[in-house]
């Protein structure tokens, strides 16, 4: 029996925590698709290295995983990302993995930035 959806794109965020680009590319179908958190979508299977080199550090800590046949929701937070660790901290992230034939064929990433920016300034007023 193959892998199931879950441990697929379990498996993905396992290989984005290790930064290891070769190893999320065999992970992807050849038409992979990212939607980052701006709604920009990004095809292909190129970009993880670069993004891995300027967050050597970049690290994905789950907290849910929500299944409804081969689509996954991961819920949970990221720490030393493109986001200011300010943010980050009260930052909320869904990821959601669409699997094909055991592969992950899209990655979408959702997020209350906006919500977890205003929550850090908050906090910032209330220290000075």
């Amino acid at each position: 029996m193959g892998e199931t959806p879950r441990s697929v794109a379990l498996k993905f965020v396992e290989v984005i925590n290790s930064a290891n680009s070769e190893a999320l590319i065999k992970l992807q179908t050849e038409d992979f698709t990212l939607v980052d958190m701006a709604g920009d979508v990004f095809r292909g299977r190129d970009g993880w290295q670069s993004y891995f080199s300027a967050y050597p550090k970049y690290k994905i800590h789950v907290q849910h995983v929500l299944m409804s046949g081969d689509d996954v929701a991961i819920i949970g937070k990221t720490t030393d990302s493109h986001v200011p660790p300010e943010v980050e901290e009260h930052e909320l992230v869904l990821w959601t993995a669409a699997i094909r034939d055991g592969l992950v064929a899209e990655w979408r990433i959702y997020s209350d930035i906006e919500e977890a920016k205003k929550k850090a300034q908050e906090r910032a007023r209330q220290e000075d």
